[in-house]
């Protein structure tokens, strides 16, 4: 391990630049990583030692750094005449003081800035929601490495290096980008997310401490941690399908859609429809995208909303009536960690859990107290922060941050689950059921859900058996869904649903079409049973649309089935099909 040295300057703008001259994520994402990063100095003996460091919190008038062990010591000896530079201060040299918690295995050290007030630190320009998840990381994805390489203050390596896996707590990857000043840096994904430490600062084989460990243990240590991701795992909706079209993210954020494209719901910048995947227009990069009846929306990494088709409601929410068959950005400066659209209105959660809806309002579907139309995003009324939201037909639910329930909008068929039938501009709870892990609201007015014990329920609008609970009798409350499933994924259709099970099996029931809920024998309709042609496919996750299913692999190949009379299953023809078809995608 080779202590940082003082150098001097080289530009080697092949492999390095400046934060500000990186292009491939937006500015604002560059600028809130940059401002988590930290230079440190330090005096080891006669050696003047040089790393970088990643701000973790800030609390009672002190900030709080994490680092590279060795930066700041001497295996167990301090180091003296700390001192550290702020992006936000650049120039200005700030003393900190070096904790006594530290670990020598994980090569992991604390420091500390006090009296940030009287050194100016503006602790609003710190965006601690940029934490990314190591374990999502797959061999081959791209990382990049932003630290001070031979006294270049905070810069960004341009070409990606190759992530190669993890060995324990430690995130193994192959590089070129490596040099002298990244010790103690950060280690980011493709969404300059923050998922490791770095250690090693030599080229070709790189190593950083996870995010994972490091945040273990310094709580373990009783320290403030408010690093903290800004997109929950179920909040990212990577494969959803509209009334008749589906979009998909690819995993490089590359978003491609097909079917239908009268209101221009696909994006592509055309309203002619398409029977193979088609990017959006501009090659927006998006982390989540939701599939409306004729809109569909999305979110980019930086926490930035866009929608695009039908805009007859504002559903759009840019402030216009006029439909878009290209990506247009959501008025305002919300940030938002998910978008969901519905049949003619959208809600959005805020990366703080707030939420807000924007379009038709005819049933109080927006939640904002009143039944007047939003072309810009309004609040929900309740004061309630949420963990997902989900718009449907005249309806909204989402799950609050206390695991709660809380639907609004129209009540025919008993679709807000509170035991009644009496339409709702405000949020009411969902009476009788679990806490839910996830939701699904379908075009025709029910709602399914998985709750923590991975059992399946619904409630609402039950005419063809979508409440799969072997009756044709709508609820409105949380029943069962039959068989005695675990599911890991739960879509709710037009007037059928769709889940995968714990081991990857598509069941489908209710009734959409002949082809959407074939099975590989006869039964009821009104229970779930495997799709047919889905023997020996292993699925993760799977949306459903007005009559047609996909379904998302482990590996990132999609398949569809159904109804395709818009192109819908992306496999180039029209033709319906009652086994699932591969879609031609990059996974």
């Amino acid at each position: 391990m080779k202590r940082h040295t003082a150098v001097a300057k080289v530009l080697i703008l092949a492999v390095l630049c400046p934060v500000s001259c990186w292009s491939q994520t937006s500015d604002r994402a560059q600028e809130e990583v940059k401002d988590l990063i930290v230079r440190i100095h330090a005096k080891l003996g006669d050696t003047e030692s040089v790393g970088a460091g990643i701000i973790f919190a800030a609390e009672k008038d002190q900030l709080y750094v994490m680092t590279a062990n060795h930066v700041v010591r001497d295996g167990n000896k301090d180091g003296q005449n700390l001192w550290v530079e702020l992006a936000t201060l650049s120039g200005k040299q700030l003393p900190a003081k070096l904790l006594s918690h530290f670990d020598l295995t994980d090569d992991l050290a604390v420091l500390s800035v006090s009296d940030l007030k009287a050194h100016g630190i503006n602790l609003s320009l710190l965006s601690f929601d940029r934490l990314g998840d190591p374990g999502a990381l797959t061999r081959g994805d791209p990382v990049f490495l932003l630290g001070h390489p031979h006294g270049i203050l905070w810069s960004l390596s341009v070409t990606p290096d190759g992530f190669a896996g993890a060995d324990g707590n430690w995130l193994r990857f192959e590089s070129k980008s490596l040099f002298p000043g990244h010790s103690g840096g950060a280690l980011l994904n493709s969404r300059l997310e923050i998922v490791g430490m770095l250690r090693s600062d030599a080229q070709p084989n790189g190593e950083a401490l996870s995010m994972v460990a490091i945040l273990a243990q310094l709580r373990s240590w009783q320290y403030p941690v408010q690093l903290r991701r800004r997109f929950q795992v179920t909040n990212l909706q990577t494969l959803s399908a509209g009334a008749g079209h589906t979009c998909s993210v690819g995993s490089h954020d590359q978003v491609f859609c097909w079917g239908g494209n009268s209101h221009g719901e696909l994006g592509n910048g055309t309203k002619t429809d398409s029977t193979v995947p088609s990017p959006l227009a501009g090659g927006l990069a998006l982390v989540s995208v939701s599939g409306g009846y004729w809109h569909t929306c999305g979110v980019t990494a930086n926490a930035t909303a866009f929608c695009w088709g039908d805009n007859e409601n504002g559903q759009l929410g840019n402030n216009s009536d006029r439909g878009s068959a290209s990506p247009i950005q959501v008025a305002g400066e919300l940030r938002f960690a998910q978008v969901s659209a519905g049949f003619s209105h959208t809600c959005g959660l805020t990366t703080d859990g707030l939420a807000y809806c924007w379009g038709d309002n005819e049933n109080g579907q927006l939640g904002s107290g009143t039944k007047d139309v939003a072309n810009t995003p309004v609040p929900v009324t309740g004061r309630l922060t949420f963990r997902s939201l989900h718009a449907g037909v005249l309806f909204t639910c989402g799950i609050s941050t206390a695991g709660a329930v809380y639907c609004w909008g129209t009540n025919a068929q008993g679709r807000l689950g509170n035991g009644s039938q009496k339409d709702s501009p405000i949020p009411v709870r969902v009476l009788g059921g679990p806490s839910f892990v996830s939701l699904s609201i379908g075009g025709g007015g029910h709602v399914c859900g998985i709750a923590v014990d991975g059992k399946a329920y619904c409630w609402g609008m039950n005419e063809h058996g979508e409440l799969g609970n072997g009756s044709h009798v709508s609820s409105p409350v949380p029943v069962p869904v039959s068989g005695g499933f675990t599911f890991q994924s739960i879509s709710a259709g037009n007037t059928f649903s769709c889940g995968i099970s714990k081991e990857g099996i598509p069941l489908c029931w209710g009734w959409g079409n002949d082809a959407v809920v074939a099975t590989e024998e006869d039964r009821q309709d009104d229970v779930p049973a495997p799709v047919f042609g889905s023997r020996g496919l292993v699925f993760k996750s799977v949306a459903t649309g007005q009559t047609h299913a996909c379904a998302r692999m482990v590996a990132g190949q999609v398949y569809c089935w159904g109804g395709n009379n818009y192109g819908q299953l992306g496999n180039g023809g029209k033709e319906e099909s009652v086994r699932p078809v591969l879609v031609p995608l990059q996974p």
